[in-house]
């Protein structure tokens, strides 16, 4: 007989039972099996000994009430199965609650170092980025300024030598002033689609991240 098998025949001969009683006792025993592993299924079979035994075992303790009824053909681990398996159940759900949290504390100190040392290293790479950047800024209003400035003095300059007989000097420097003046245009260009459309969609997709990551968490901490 398989566990398959045997779950199913034990199911069927608690059909005459409540139904939460039966749904309880159920889960108790594949709970079982599962801890016992794949490997031992048919030694637990052998312990438990028939489906017919282990019903009628449920319902004696179930009409009796006592603490001590239900022992016929149980393992130990059932021994002391009265009017339901929920405290049973609920004390073993317990532990492993305790046992993870232990786990996950024990670990957090030992690792406590390592996470420190990466907080660290993130912090600082996320202070030079943004430092890169308002460098980066501050230099490209510079250049914007300057170009936009000194461009529009090199075309007066220039217009002035075409008026003082100084033809090609006139144009060199009208020349080269338009080129300033179209550098700082470009670099202002440059400014407002960063700062109007890069940063805030950069800011948008950090807080999607954030908020999705929340929300997870959320939904992690809420099916434990």
């Amino acid at each position: 007989m398989t566990k398959e098998q045997f779950l199913f025949q034990l199911e069927q001969k608690l059909l005459d039972i409540p139904e939460d009683e039966r749904a309880e006792a159920m889960e108790y025993y594949r709970d079982y099996f599962s801890d016992a592993g794949t490997e031992n299924e048919e030694q637990v079979i052998l312990e438990l000994g028939s489906p017919e035994k282990v019903a009628a075992s449920i319902k004696e303790g179930l009409r009796a009430g006592r603490e001590d009824a239900g022992t016929i053909g149980q393992p130990p681990q059932t021994r002391g199965f009265g009017k339901s398996f929920s405290e049973t159940n609920a004390g073993r759900k317990q532990m492993d609650s305790r046992s993870k949290w232990l786990l996950i504390i024990v670990v957090a100190i030992f690792t406590f170092p390592f996470w420190i040392g990466i907080a660290g290293a993130l912090f600082g790479i996320l202070v030079a980025v943004v430092a890169t950047i308002f460098g980066l800024a501050v230099a490209a209003v510079a250049v914007a300024g300057v170009g936009i400035v000194a461009g529009f003095i090199c075309v007066v300059v220039g217009i002035v030598r075409f008026f003082t007989g100084g033809l090609v000097s006139g144009f060199i420097t009208v020349g080269a002033g338009l080129l300033l003046f179209a550098l700082g245009c470009l670099c202002t260009a440059a400014l407002v689609f960063v700062f109007g459309q890069v940063f805030p969609w950069a800011l948008r997709g950090i807080s999607n991240l954030l908020h999705n990551g929340i929300r997870r968490r959320k939904k992690v901490e809420v099916n434990e």
